[in-house]
C-alpha cells in the first residue's frame, strides 16, 4: 500500500479540508483528491463526506484512520531501526537560536558527523518564533528552540533547562548587595525581541510595575544583548553558562535580586510523517548531547 496515499489520507482527516490537506503536503488539491480517490478505490470503501465547507470521515473512514495512523507509526519506527547509526543519510535542514549556539551546538554537530556521517546539516539561526514558523511550513526539518510549538502533527522533545541569573556592567554598582525587582526597574532592561517567549516571561515578572515605567531594549541577537549589557546599557536575565567568559574577565557580575527570573526550557520539535525519522533522529541525539552538556555545567547553571 502507497504510504504517500496514507499520509495524505490522514492530513485530510485531522485538517477536514482537502486544501489545506494540499498545503501541508506541499502537492496540488488534484493530486490529493486522485490520491483519496486512488485509496477508496483500492480499499472498495467510501472514506469522505463530503460537503461545500466541510469534510467528514465516513463511519468506515473513522476505522480505517487508526490503522492508517498505525501503518504510518509503524514504518517511521521502521527506518529508525533499520536505518540506524551511519546508516542515515541525506540533508537535515535545522533551526538553531542564539542560546544554543552559544553553548552546546558544536558539540552536537560533532556527535552527529561520529554518530551519522552521511547526513549533512545545513543551519538556519533566528528567533523561537520565526523558526516555528519555518518549521510549519515545511522550510526547516528541525527546530532547537525554546518551546514547545504543539499542535497534532508537531513532535516536542525536551531538551533541558538552564537557569538564568540577572546581570549587570560592574560600572553600574548593583553588585555586592540584595536587590529587589524595583531597583531593576530604574534601569533599561535588555531583553528578547517582543512576543518572544523570553520577553512575554520578562513582563510577566515585571507585571507589578504599570507599563511605561520599565524600559525595554529588543533585540533577536543574543551576541547583541551581552555586549549591551557588558557597555553598560542596561540589566539582561541571561543563563550563566552562556556570558561565562565575560563573568571571569569582569565584564559583566551577577546581580543578587531576591525575586529569581524564571527558569528557560528548550525543545527540539519536527514534524511527525513517514519521512521525519531522519529529524528524529538528530532530535534524540540533540536531547542526548544537551543533557550531557547540562550536567557538566550544573554548578554555573543553578543560581
Amino acid at each position: 500500500m502507497n504510504l504517500t496515499f496514507l499520509e495524505t489520507f490522514v492530513w485530510v482527516a485531522h485538517l477536514r479540508s482537502f486544501t489545506l490537506a494540499s498545503e501541508r503536503m506541499h502537492a496540488t488539491q488534484a493530486a490529493v483528491s486522485s490520491r483519496i480517490a486512488s485509496l477508496e478505490r483500492d480499499l472498495g470503501v467510501k472514506l469522505f463526506i463530503r460537503e461545500p465547507r466541510d469534510v467528514r470521515l465516513t463511519p468506515e473512514g473513522e476505522r480505517a484512520l487508526a490503522h492508517a495512523e498505525r501503518m504510518l507509526r509503524c514504518s517511521k519506527e521502521f527506518y529508525r531501526d533499520v536505518a540506524a547509526g551511519d546508516g542515515l543519510r541525506g540533508t537535515a535542514r535545522i533551526g538553531v537560536i542564539d542560546t544554543i549556539s552559544h553553548t552546546w551546538l558544536i558539540d552536537f554537530i560533532r556527535r552527529s558527523r561520529e554518530t551519522h556521517p552521511r547526513i549533512d546539516l545545513e543551519l538556519v539561526a533566528d528567533t523561537s518564533l520565526r523558526l516555528a514558523d519555518m518549521l510549519v511550513a515545511g522550510e526547516i526539518d528541525l527546530a532547537l528552540i525554546m518551546g514547545p510549538v504543539g499542535g497534532p502533527e508537531i513532535v516536542d522533545i525536551d531538551l533541558c533547562t538552564y537557569a538564568s541569573a540577572w546581570v549587570a556592567s560592574p560600572a553600574l554598582g548593583l553588585h555586592g548587595r540584595r536587590l529587589d525587582i524595583g531597583d531593576l526597574v530604574r534601569h533599561a532592561i535588555v531583553s528578547f525581541p517582543r512576543c518572544s517567549q523570553p520577553h512575554q516571561a520578562m513582563m510577566r515578572y515585571f507585571s507589578r510595575f504599570p507599563e511605561g515605567e520599565t524600559t525595554f531594549y529588543s533585540t533577536n541577537s543574543l551576541a547583541t544583548i551581552i555586549r549591551m549589557t557588558a557597555d553598560g546599557i542596561g540589566v539582561a536575565a541571561i543563563p550563566p553558562t552562556v556570558v561565562r567568559r565575560e563573568l571571569e574577565r569582569g565584564e559583566l557580575v551577577r546581580l543578587d535580586v531576591r525575586q529569581p527570573f524564571p527558569p528557560l526550557g528548550f525543545q527540539a520539535t519536527y514534524r511527525d510523517g513517514p519521512a521525519s525519522h531522519l529529524p528524529a533522529a538528530l532530535a534524540d541525539l540533540a536531547r542526548e548531547v544537551a543533557r550531557e552538556f547540562c550536567a557538566a555545567q550544573e554548578p554555573s547553571l543553578a543560581w
